[in-house]
């Protein structure tokens, strides 16, 4: 994080990023979840949404991820379940350089796979603070369209600066998108830059996003083009404006 202070007021600087791991595996389903610690810690990220994270699954070789990256990065870190699968669950991750002083995780209305919404609120330093949230949005478009109904209701009820990271798993042509960004502000159109973060059969598409609120700004944000996942995280420089 940088401080900076001008005439109107004091700004913070971090860097986010939202990231859809994969259960910390590569398209081939070779696990990488050491590559994504690696990745993020030279990414210099403040903040990161995770998405498609495991605890204690067969499949990720019982790895508690959210835990094993906060440890490896020396974070703070909430985690969401959305699914209970044996003794393992499945959902929403953060990963914080600063205390996260208060966490809620949501379930969302869910018709297939159930989704959620996993919001902390982060203590910057002693008098600034910004709620965090990151998603993963589901398959069907109905669905999503009451998912971002609902996430909306949410911010509505926060009193700081909101950031919501995450998955729609839909673009911006699409309906969920346009709820969501009537209310936050889409950091790639704030920053007027144009990435996709995923491959849908040889097509780019941009279905990862960094939102935020009006009292926020996005400087630059960027997708890195990378294999640890089968999707590609996105990483901004945001600008927090404090009175």
């Amino acid at each position: 994080m940088r401080i900076k202070i001008e005439n109107e007021g004091i700004f913070m600087i971090l860097t986010i990023m939202t990231y859809n791991i994969h259960g910390g595996k590569d398209i081939d389903d070779n696990l990488t979840i050491y590559g994504i610690s690696n990745f993020i810690k030279q990414s210099k990220a403040d903040v990161i949404g995770l998405q498609e994270v495991d605890t204690y699954l067969g499949r990720s070789y019982f790895l508690n991820e959210i835990k094993y990256l906060a440890k490896r990065l020396k974070m703070y870190y909430a985690f969401g379940p959305n699914i209970k699968i044996g003794l393992g669950s499945f959902g929403n991750g953060i990963l914080s350089r600063y205390p996260i002083v208060k966490k809620n995780n949501y379930h969302l209305t869910s018709t297939g796979e159930r989704r959620g919404l996993l919001s902390v609120l982060i203590e910057l330093d002693s008098y600034r603070k910004i709620w965090f949230l990151t998603t993963h949005l589901g398959l069907n478009s109905k669905e999503r369209v009451m998912q971002s109904q609902e996430i909306l209701k949410i911010i509505k009820r926060l009193d700081y600066p909101v950031i919501l990271t995450g998955d729609f798993n839909e673009t911006p042509e699409n309906e969920a998108y346009s709820i969501i960004n009537h209310v936050l502000v889409d950091g790639a159109f704030s920053a007027n830059s144009d990435y996709y973060s995923y491959l849908d059969g040889d097509e780019p598409v941009r279905i990862d996003y960094i939102m935020h609120s009006k009292d926020i700004s996005v400087e630059s944000i960027k997708a890195v083009d990378c294999n640890l996942s089968d999707h590609f995280p996105v990483i901004a420089s945001v600008r927090c404006n404090f009175d």
